[in-house]
Parts: structure tokens; sequence; C-alpha cells
């Protein structure tokens, strides 16, 4: 077999492997949609039956409970889950519409399995694509949380993709196309979750380098009889000719593709905002409830997780505001409790480093066990598969330092490794739930455990065993 036809067999046996690890758990594992995934539940349902976030304007309805209309959940995810219920056959949600959008799930994680080697493939090369997607497959974080109705999930995805695709503009001929489909991708990741957003900032780098990597294909021209050189030398036949005029591809105007494209893909969302909710909210009015949430006295003396985040009817400081909640509308809420977690940080300066720090260690699993017991408590996860994701991670994180040190990262983009970090500053600040709210970093340590895994197996000559030539992408840094 040549090296495309068994790569193709294999990349299939590994996706066929990572679906069915996927629907089994989803199968074995008993699963409560709590807490925001109850929320994605309800909202998916109206959506399917009304084809928006139909909710009264009274008391209760809108987020906090306060008055609707809501934008407080951004909607690319419930409008997944409305999609997965309509062809189902449950549009009224609630219990019976749970497995199977957990069913979904396990495909789309399925999906992000793909996606992982397809990064992979254009960043690396060939063997650690293939590398990548076998150790993504079954990598137990992924596999439980393809059992939850989270929105990472569906962020994951849109985020490889949009990646994917600024790569593949890189050594496509009509790179305009796929920096267009990075925009597109890079808006529908800021619908799921509206800090995707961060991500277009190393992705101008992207276009820009594919931009300045474009060669424009050359044609044959035939004259009658001389052909004039641009030298001045003639001759006889045929000649290869470029037209750069024709097919220039301005680094300005690709960034300028791509910021719009994903500003198109944002924007009938916001009107629809401005519409029903009467004030410019690009995607989502959640910030006022997840700053206060964290940023309080009561967070702050948590003995176990310092400034560990809690909704804000638990806030002992808020019992006042509970109490009236319902004469607000969710914006004005919002903008309240924002105003109060700006006011607790100007008064205590420092909050948002210690913030950061205990973040960060929550991140990586070393805060505790009470810690990443409470996070998997807060999406339905078991404390036995949550244990069992936190030992897989760090195993992975071990391989991840290894990876750092292999040729195959060093000859990558740069810019491909500012996207996980961009994204942590967004969370860490504010809260790190694991392992939901790392997902979308998790993808990046895969590859940079597959480009470790990778390297051992070619000193121990695997590959070159079973008759496999590698190919390494021609990338620049």
């Amino acid at each position: 077999m040549t090296n495309s036809r068994t790569g193709t067999v294999l990349a299939a046996a590994i996706l066929l492997v990572a679906l069915i690890v996927r629907v089994a758990y989803v199968e074995q594992t008993p699963y409560r949609a709590v807490n925001d995934a109850g929320s994605y539940n309800r909202l998916g349902a109206m959506v399917a039956r009304t084809g928006d976030y139909n909710v009264p304007s009274k008391p209760g309805s809108g987020a906090g409970g306060s008055r609707g209309p809501t934008a407080y959940f951004p909607p690319a995810f419930p409008y997944v889950l409305a999609a997965v219920d309509l062809i189902d056959g449950h549009s009224a949600g609630g219990k019976s519409a749970i497995q199977p959008e957990r069913v979904a799930m396990a495909v789309v994680g399925t999906v992000a399995v793909a996606l992982v080697g397809l990064v992979a493939l254009e960043a690396f090369g060939d063997s650690v694509a293939l590398v990548c997607m076998a150790l993504a497959a079954v990598y137990p974080v992924l596999v439980e949380l393809s059992g939850t109705l989270v929105a990472e999930n569906l962020l994951v995805v849109f985020l490889l993709a949009a990646i994917w695709a600024a790569l593949r503009a890189r050594r496509s001929g009509h790179p305009y196309a796929w920096i267009a489909a990075t925009g597109v991708l890079t808006g529908l990741a800021t619908l799921t979750h509206e800090n995707a957003i961060v991500i277009l900032i190393p992705l101008a780098f992207a276009v820009v380098g594919a931009a300045r990597a474009f060669r424009p294909a050359s044609r044959t021209v035939r004259y009658s009889a001389v052909t004039v050189s641009s030298t001045g030398a003639h001759g006889k036949g045929p000649r290869r000719r470029t037209n750069p005029s024709a097919h220039h591809v301005s680094p300005g105007a690709a960034v300028g593709v791509l910021v719009a494209t994903a500003a198109l893909t944002i924007a009938p969302w916001t009107i629809r905002n401005a519409i029903e909710l009467h004030h410019f909210v690009p995607v989502s009015d959640e910030t006022g409830i997840t700053l206060v949430g964290t940023y309080n006295p009561a967070s702050a003396a948590n003995p176990r997780v310092p400034y560990k985040w809690r909704f804000f009817w638990k806030i002992p400081q808020d019992a006042g505001l509970r109490r009236h909640v319902g004469h607000y509308t969710e914006v004005g809420l919002s903008s309240k409790l924002e105003s109060q977690a700006l006011r607790y940080i100007g008064d205590h300066p420092s909050a948002p480093l210690i913030v950061a720090l205990h973040n960060t260690l929550r991140m990586f699993e070393v805060e505790g066990t009470f810690a990443w017991h409470a996070s998997a408590a807060a999406i339905g996860l078991s404390t036995r598969d949550a244990g069992i994701g936190v030992l897989s991670f760090w195993i992975v994180c071990l391989l991840a330092i290894a990876g750092i040190m292999t040729s195959a990262v060093r000859g990558a983009p740069r810019w491909l490794w500012a996207i996980p970090i961009l994204y942590a500053l967004t969370i860490v600040f504010v809260n790190v739930e694991t392992p939901r709210f790392r997902e979308p970093i998790d993808p990046f340590l895969l590859l940079l455990a597959g480009c470790a895994v990778e390297a051992a197996l070619q000193r121990l000559g695997v590959f070159r065993a079973i008759g496999w030539r590698t190919w390494r992408p021609a990338l620049d840094a």
C-alpha cells in the first residue's frame, strides 16, 4: 500500500474506535443534566419549537431570576441541540432528549478527533497526525466530556476547524476561500463561547503568512514562432509564465477577509439581541454574573479553593438583591453585577493575580482533590471518571513537555501555540472548572504529546519497519 492509502485506512480505523469508545461510554454511564447542561437542554427544546430563545418578559424568565428576553447563553450549542431534538423527535426536550443529545456529543467528539488529525497533518506531517488522532481517540478526558452536555464540546470542533482552515490556506491555490472559511469558523466558535474571539489575533498572523507564502500558479503560453523571455533571450516552443497581478494575495486584504467573515457570521445574533433586548449585545450578556461570581468576599474567603466561583444567589452580600432581582432586565442585572465586581477589584487590586494563580493550579489539577471533585460534580461527572481523567491529563502533560523538544514542533508555525495561551488567559482570571473549561486547550497538549510519541517511534524504527515514508510540511515558523 502507498502511504496515502495506508494512512486513509488507519485514520478511518482510528475514527471508528473513537466513535465506538464514546458511544459505549454514553450508553454505559448514568448522567444528569445539571446546572448549565439543564439550561442547554431547555434552550435546545425551545429553539426546536420556536426557532429562538422564546422566553416571556416576566420575573424569573431571564438569567439569575431577571426579566426576559435572554441572551445569557451564546446560541451555537443550543441550536445544535435543537437540531438533534428535531432529528430524533424530542423537540419537547426534557429527560427523554438527554440521551440522544449525549449520543450526538459522541459524534461531535469523534469529529474533534478527526480535526486533531487534520491540524497535525498540516502542521507536523502524516505520521504525527496518525499518532495525535490515536491519542485523542482514547484520551479519557475527551471521552468523558463527550458524554456531557457542555458547549465546550462544540467549541473544540469550531476552534480546530478554524485552525485547520488557516493552515490549509498556506498550501491552497485559492487562499481567499480558506481564509474566508477561517473567519466563518471563528465566528461560529465565538457564537459558542464569546471569549473564543481572541483567536482572531493569532489567526490574523496565520492568514498574513498564508498571503506572503502564496505563489501564483504558473501557466503555459504558446507563441506562434518565437518566445521572448523576461531577460530578452529568444527561444521556440511553450514557456511557463506567471501573472502575479492576477493572483496576488495582499496580507491586508487577507486580514480584512478574515475579520469581515467572522463579523458577518456573528452579526445576525447581534442584530437579534438589539431587537429583543434593546441593547448592543454582540454575543452574550453573561459578563456581570460571571465576574461577580468570582470577585466577591465570600468566594475570596473559601478555605478550600480561594476565589472559587459561585452563583450570586449564594453570596451572602447579595441576599437583598436576590429578593428584588425580578425587577431587573437581564442586561440591567448584568450591568449592576459587573459594576459590583469591578468595585471589588478596585478595592482589592491583587485579587486578579490571586485568582489567576489558583485557577492555573486548578487547570493543571494541582489545587487539591476537592477542586476537581467539585468541578466534576458541576457537570455531572462521577468522581471515578474524573479521577481517571486527571491521571491521564498528567500523563499527557509529561508527553507534551517532551514534545516541545521535537523538530516537528520547532518547525510548526509559532502562531499555533499562541491560541491556547490566549484562550487560557480568558479563563484563568475568572473561573477554571476542569475538565470542562480546559477542554479547548487539551487538543494542543495532545498535539505536543503526539509529536513526542512519533519521535520515539521514529527512533525505534517502527515507521521504517512498515515501509512508511514520513512526510513533513514545509512551513515557516
